[in-house]
This record gives C-alpha cells, structure tokens and sequence, in this order.
C-alpha cells in the first residue's frame, strides 16, 4: 500500500480498548449460570484436588454440559478460561501426563474452541486477557486493584505472574492507538505527524520494560520454573486424545508471551520484519492462539502503507524523523533484550541439558536472541 492509501478501522472493530489495549473493555464475568456450576465448582477447587490426587476422578465425574447455553462473549470467555484450566490441570496434575482428556471437558472444549477460532489449550488470551477481577470497581484497572479468578495451585507467586503480565498489556496498551496513527500518518504523507506519534511508541515501551520487569516483584523465579509452568505445557507428540470427540490425538503449544497480540504489534507498526527460520514460523503460528479481532489487527497493520520504508525514503530531509523511528525500535529491542534477561532467570539457570523447549514449544533462548537481533537489524542507518 502507498502514501494516500486507506485508512485503518477504528480500535472497537478489532476489539482493542483505547485505554485497555488487548485487555477487555469489560470487565470479566466471574460466574457463569447456574447449569454451569459444576465447571465452576470444580474449577474453585483445582488446587486442593491436585493437593489430595482427587483432580482427575472429579473431572471425569462431572456431566458433559454443552456450551450452547453460554449466552454472551463474556460467558464464553469465562468457560473457556474454566475449560482450558480443567484441561491442564488434568493433564498435568499428576506425576504422569494424561493421554487422553474424558468427556466432560473434552467436548465442550472442542466446541466452544471451535466457535471461538482457538486452539482447545490454555493460552494467553485466557489465563491473563480474561483471568482477572477488580477488588474495587470504583477505582481504575491498574495492577494494585486486581486479583485472578482461577489459577493452578494458587499462592502469590502464581497470581501475580498472571497478573504482572496482564500489568504488561495495560503499559502497552497506549502504543496502539499510536501505532493506528503512524499507519495513517504515512498514508496521508504527515512526517510531523508520524514523527510525534513515533517518540509517543517509545516512551510506552519504555514503560513496557518497567512493567516487564515488575514480574519480578511478587513471582520468585523458583516458584514459577517448578510450580507454575508445568500447568503451562502444551500437548508434545503424540499428543492428546479428547474423548468423545471425532478427532485424532491433538498436538498443541502451551501458554507462551508470543500469543500475546501486543509486542507483534510494535513489530507490525514499526515494519520489524522477522523472517528467520527460527522466527518466523513461530510467531506466525503463535497468531492462531489469539482472538481472531486481534489477529486482524496485526494483519491490517502488517498489510499497511510501511513505516519504516517512509521513513528511510524521507531521511535526507527528516532527520528528526529517523531519530524518531530508531528511538522506537530501540526500546523495542531493548524490551526484547530484557525478555531474554527474565527468562535467564526464570528458567535457563534450573535447565540442566540445555535443550529444554519453551511451553509455547520453542527453542525459547535461540528464539528470543535471534528476534531481538532482527529488531535491531530494523535500525536505520
């Protein structure tokens, strides 16, 4: 697309919240109807019934509930987010993975996944987007008024990783409509326009790293590498089987920070291309994990007029302009660079053989340096 080009859609038609970003406009529903009681029942108790080796009998007891009576986005959210953790924590809840998932949670969980267009797993768009309440509901969303709905084993370790990523989006959040302004910038051939709303990127990632790196507040990384993460795996080979439903064994990726829409926007917006083998494939297929109105985002965003080539045409003239745009990827980079700091704590120093994999699957350590490196290939001479 070329300067003059169409415009982008307004945030509400991809379900962006101008002040929220990825994270819902409304708050979470936090009970579903009473016909769903016993998902919520069970689902309240996850901890204690991992605790007692009672999990697994309990899911296989309940009734198989269709999720047809589900009536609202917010209903489906919130069975998704019971669902998916029913279905961890059943496979992954004991000393040996479950191969097959019965019934009860296989088959509403396939359909309701099949109607949200996402994988039947836990992912990001569930365990954080969805998995939070306001303890005061006078006051603001921020990260000191909220709690989690459901986690695995519980403690504060657990909540606040959840929550600290979800504090990650809200920094983040400022940035898209930002970046929906460089968009329309460059098709309306605007530099003083795009310059502003460039250095307005970069001071929101910078404040993304400070949000990043408050994960580390509450979350012991010893904690989180032994009791968090398991229930975070996704379904290697061979696979999962979901009883009662006419399907083959299912190989999924677990819950994983590339599903979140947010830093594949910057990259999006900024023209930061990944196309390493290792790269590419990865976050392409990480997008199916995300909820189909953020999905089009980014690819509305990526199929847009190019930022970074508008740029670089204008550089003779504009040089405030590609101070600007360096100065966001920088802090892009930067982000990156600290992700890969957080992971060497989190969970590189407990790897023994060196070639464990991410939950999301992939070589995470080689992934995260080979992305930071192409982010930083992006700067413009």
């Amino acid at each position: 697309m070329t300067p003059g080009a169409g415009r982008m859609a307004d945030l509400n038609d991809y379900a962006i919240d101008p002040v929220r970003g990825f994270v819902p406009g409304d708050d979470p529903v936090n009970a579903l109807p009473p016909y769903y009681r016993p998902w919520e029942r069970t689902a309240r108790d996850i901890s204690a019934l991992i605790m007692t080796g009672r999990l697994r009998d309990a899911i296989a007891s309940l009734p198989v509930l269709t999720p047809a009576k589900l009536s609202s986005p917010g209903e489906r959210e919130r069975a998704m987010l019971l669902l998916t953790c029913l279905a961890n924590a059943y496979v992954w809840g004991s000393e040996t993975p479950a191969r097959t998932l019965p019934a009860p949670v296989a088959r509403p969980l396939d359909d309701l996944a099949r109607q949200l267009d996402r994988p039947p797993i836990i992912a990001h768009a569930s365990i954080v987007l969805n998995n939070w309440r306001r303890i005061d509901r006078t006051e603001p969303l921020s990260t000191s008024n909220i709690d989690t709905q459901v986690t695995f084993l519980g403690g504060v370790d657990e909540k606040w990783f959840y929550l600290a990523t979800l504090g990650v989006e809200l920094a983040g959040a400022p940035g898209l409509p930002l970046l929906v302004r460089t968009h329309d910038a460059v098709a309306g051939d605007d530099p003083d326009r795009l310059t502003k709303a460039l250095v307005g990127v970069r001071k929101v990632l910078g404040r993304t790293v400070e949000a990043l790196l408050d994960i580390e507040r509450w979350c012991d990384p010893h904690v989180f590498y032994h009791r968090i993460r398991p229930f975070l795996t996704g379904w290697p080979e061979p696979g999962l089987i979901f009883e009662g439903v006419d399907r083959g064994p299912v190989v999924l990726a677990g819950g994983s920070a590339a599903q979140s829409s947010l830093i594949q926007s910057f990259d999006a917006g900024l023209g930061v291309r990944h196309d390493d083998e290792m790269t590419a494939a990865f976050l392409t297929g990480m997008r199916a994990y995300m909820p189909v109105p953020h999905r089009r985002f980014l690819a509305d965003l990526e199929t847009g007029p190019s930022v970074r080539d508008y740029v670089s045409n204008r550089r003779a003239d504009r040089p405030g302009l590609v101070e600007a745009y360096n100065g966001a990827v920088d802090a892009l980079a930067r982000l990156r660079a600290q992700h890969i700091g957080i992971t060497g704590r989190y969970i590189q120093r407990f790897e023994r053989d060196g070639t464990a994999k991410g939950t999301g699957g992939s070589d995470y350590s080689g992934f995260l340096r080979r992305a930071r490196e192409e982010t930083v290939g992006h700067l413009l001479p």
